[in-house]
C-alpha cells in the first residue's frame, strides 16, 4: 500500500497545480514560442557550449563580448572591457552582448565551460515571453484560456521578431516589453491597485530595458510614459503617482545608461546616415525582409523598398491583416462603446503614431520613392536623433498596437461564440502565410573557433597582448582604422582562449579621435622598430617585411597571416666619443 504524502508536501503539490492551472493561458502560449523556436533553429541552438553557428552577421560581435568581459575585473562603468579592442577598449552595451545576462552571469564565470554562450536560450526566451505576454494581456481583458492561447500564437508568429532573430539581432528580440506595455494600457484599470500594479511594471520594464539595449529602452520608455497619461487619465490615482513614475521612469534610464557606459565613454553618440535606415509608409505590408531574395509571405508579393530600409521592416502577415480589417469593421459597428474607452488607447495611440513617423524620417517614403523631405524639420535636433538613426525600428509600437489591438477587438466586440472562430481563422493564416525561411537553423559556420595551434600557444607564453597589424577597429558609421583583414573574429577568440587582449573588433560606438591616434601610433612604433616583447603581432604578408628588419624578431606563419614575437630586446646603439 502506498504511504500517503506528508500534508505539507501535499499543500506544495495542490498549490503548484492551482498556479499552473490559473496561469495555463501564459504558460500554454509560451510553450507555443519555445516550439516556434525549435521549428526554427532546433534544438542545437539552446546547447550553450556550441558556438560555430554564430560566427554569422552580428552573432560573433555580441558573443566576443561576453567571452572577453569573463576575463575582465569588476570595474565601473559596469560591463567595461578592457581586453577588447585594446587599448581603446569598450562595453557590454556597446557590443550588443546584453548588459544584464552577462552581469548576472559574470560571478559564475568560473564554473562555466570556456565555449558558453547565451545567445541561443535568450532567443527562446524571447518567442516564449512573446507567447506569454500578449496571452497575459488577453487574459486581463476576460479572455478564456483557449481565447489566450490563440493570442498568444498570433503574436508568436510575428514576422517583425522572427526577421530580427534571422539578421542576428537577439537584443533587439525583447519585443514582449512592447506588447506588455502596449496590453497595459488596453486593458482596464479597475481600482487604484490596479493602477499601481501598472506603474509598478511599467518602471521594471524600464529598468530592464535600460540594460538590454538602447533602442528598446527607447521605445519602452516613451510607451511607459504614454502609460503615466493614461493613468493620469483615468483618476484611479491622485495625479501626483503617475507624475511622480514619469520622473522615476525617465531618471532610472539615463542613470542606468550612464552606469552601464551608454553616456559618458564615447566622445559622440550620433551615428551618421539618419534617413536612411528608415520605414517605408508601406512598411505594414510588404513582406520582403533583409535579404533581397526573400520574402516573408508565402502569398504576398515583395514591394519596393530603398536599400537600408530593411531597418523597418513591419510586414504584419496575412493573419493579422485578416484580424485588423475585421476589428475595424467591429470598431465603425460599435463605435460609441470604444468611444468610451477612449482613455485606454488615445495615449498609446499617439505615442505609437509619433514613433512611427519618427520611424519615417527625414526622407519619408512610398514604395521606395521619396514623397517628403524633412531634412528641415530634423536639422535642428539632429544630434539628438542621429543615435538612434536606425529610426525604421520605430514602427514596432504601432506595429504592436495594431496586432494586439486587433487580436483584443475579437475577443470584445464580436459575439461570444464568433469571437473563437474569428481568432482561429486569424491565426490559421498567419501560419500558413508566415514564410520561416532558409538559413536561419543553428548550423555551423567556418570554423573560426577552433583553439589556439601550439605554434601561437608557444608564442603566447608570457605575453599578454595579440595585436593586429594593422588594425581593424570599427564601428556601425564606419568610424576608425579598417586596414586589417576583416576575419578577424577567429584570432580574436583564440586571444580570449589564451587570456590575451586584442587590439581589433566592430562595436556599436567608437571614438574615432582614439582610434586614429593609436593606429597611426602603432604605425610609427613598428616602423621604428619599437615592439612589445609582451605582444603577438599578426602581421599581413605586404607588411612583414617591417618585423623582419627588426633584430631580434621571430615571424611563423599561420594561416594567411604572420605571427612575430620579438625575443629580445635590441642592443641599445654605442655612443661614440666626440673627436
Amino acid at each position: 500500500m502506498t504511504p500517503a504524502l506528508p500534508e505539507r508536501t501535499r499543500r506544495m503539490l495542490g498549490s503548484a497545480a492551482a498556479s499552473v492551472a490559473a496561469n495555463a493561458g501564459p504558460l500554454g502560449a509560451a510553450g507555443v514560442g519555445l516550439l516556434a523556436f525549435l521549428a526554427i533553429y532546433g534544438p542545437a541552438a539552446l546547447d550553450p557550449t556550441r558556438l560555430g553557428w554564430l560566427i554569422r552577421d552580428d552573432f560573433s560581435q555580441h558573443l566576443l563580448g561576453w567571452l572577453f568581459f569573463r576575463n575582465e575585473p569588476w570595474r565601473f562603468p559596469l560591463g567595461a572591457i578592457d581586453g577588447y579592442l585594446h587599448p581603446l577598449g569598450t562595453t557590454l552595451g556597446y557590443m550588443d552582448a546584453i548588459p544584464w545576462v552577462a552581469l548576472l552571469l559574470r560571478p559564475f564565470s568560473g564554473l562555466l565551460p570556456a565555449d558558453f554562450q547565451y545567445i541561443g536560450p535568450w532567443m527562446c526566451a524571447c518567442l516564449m515571453l512573446q507567447g506569454a505576454s500578449a496571452a497575459w494581456v488577453a487574459r486581463r481583458t476576460g479572455a478564456t484560456v483557449a481565447q489566450q492561447w490563440l493570442v498568444g500564437a498570433l503574436l508568436v508568429l510575428s514576422p517583425t521578431l522572427l526577421a530580427r532573430m534571422s539578421m542576428a539581432h537577439e537584443a533587439l528580440c525583447a519585443h514582449w516589453t512592447l506588447i506588455l506595455l502596449v496590453g497595459l494600457h488596453l486593458a482596464p484599470q479597475r481600482d487604484a491597485r490596479d493602477a499601481k500594479q501598472a506603474l509598478g511594471i511599467a518602471l521594471a520594464l524600464c529598468v530592464f530595458a535600460a540594460g538590454v539595449h538602447p533602442v528598446i529602452a527607447a521605445m519602452v520608455l516613451a510607451l511607459a510614459l504614454s502609460l503615466c497619461a493614461r493613468t493620469a487619465l483615468e483618476r484611479k490615482l491622485p495625479w501626483r503617482w503617475p507624475v511622480l513614475g514619469a520622473v522615476v521612469h525617465v531618471g532610472s534610464v539615463l542613470v542606468l545608461f550612464y552606469v552601464l557606459g551608454y553616456l559618458g565613454t564615447v566622445r559622440t553618440l550620433g551615428a551618421g546616415s539618419f534617413g536612411g535606415f528608415s520605414a517605408d509608409l508601406l512598411a505594414f505590408v510588404n513582406p520582403l525582409g533583409y535579404q533581397r531574395d526573400f520574402s516573408w509571405s508565402r502569398f504576398l508579393s515583395p514591394l519596393p523598398r530603398q536599400g537600408a530600409q530593411y531597418e523597418g521592416f513591419g510586414y504584419l502577415g496575412l493573419g493579422v491583416l485578416f484580424a485588423l480589417w475585421a476589428a475595424l469593421v467591429l470598431v465603425v459597428r460599435d463605435a460609441p462603446l470604444v468611444a468610451r474607452h477612449w482613455r485606454r488607447w488615445v495615449p498609446v495611440a499617439l505615442v505609437a503614431l509619433g514613433l512611427f513617423f519618427f520611424a519615417l524620417s527625414s526622407r519619408v517614403t512610398l514604395r521606395g520613392e521619396l514623397i517628403a523631405d524633412l531634412t528641415r524639420l530634423y536639422a535642428p535636433v539632429m544630434r539628438w536623433v542621429e543615435p538612434f538613426r536606425s529610426s525604421g525600428r520605430f514602427v514596432w509600437p504601432l506595429y504592436y498596437l495594431l496586432a494586439l489591438g486587433a487580436a483584443l477587438a475579437l475577443i470584445r466586440l464580436p459575439k461570444p461564440t464568433v469571437a473563437p472562430s474569428l481568432l482561429a481563422l486569424a491565426l490559421a493564416l498567419q501560419a500558413f502565410d508566415v514564410n520561416l525561411g532558409r538559413g536561419h537553423q543553428a548550423k555551423e559556420g567556418p570554423a573560426w573557433n577552433t583553439q589556439p595551434s601550439d605554434a601561437l600557444r608557444e608564442l603566447a607564453v608570457g605575453r599578454e597582448h595579440l595585436v593586429l597589424y594593422p588594425p581593424q577597429m570599427h564601428d556601425g558609421s564606419g568610424r576608425g582604422c579598417r586596414a586589417g583583414p576583416m576575419d578577424f573574429h577567429r584570432w580574436a577568440y583564440r586571444a580570449y582562449r589564451l587570456g590575451l587582449t586584442f587590439n581589433s573588433g566592430y562595436v556599436a560606438r567608437l571614438d574615432d579621435a582614439r582610434a586614429q591616434s593609436y593606429c597611426l601610433g602603432l604605425d610609427d612604433d613598428i616602423r621604428a622598430g619599437r615592439l612589445d616583447p609582451r605582444t603577438v603581432y599578426l602581421s599581413i604578408p605586404q607588411r612583414l617585411h617591417e618585423f623582419r628588419a627588426i633584430r631580434g624578431t621571430r615571424c611563423v606563419q599561420e594561416e594567411r597571416l604572420w605571427m612575430c614575437v620579438l625575443e629580445q630586446a635590441p642592443a641599445p646603439p654605442v655612443e661614440r666619443a666626440a673627436p
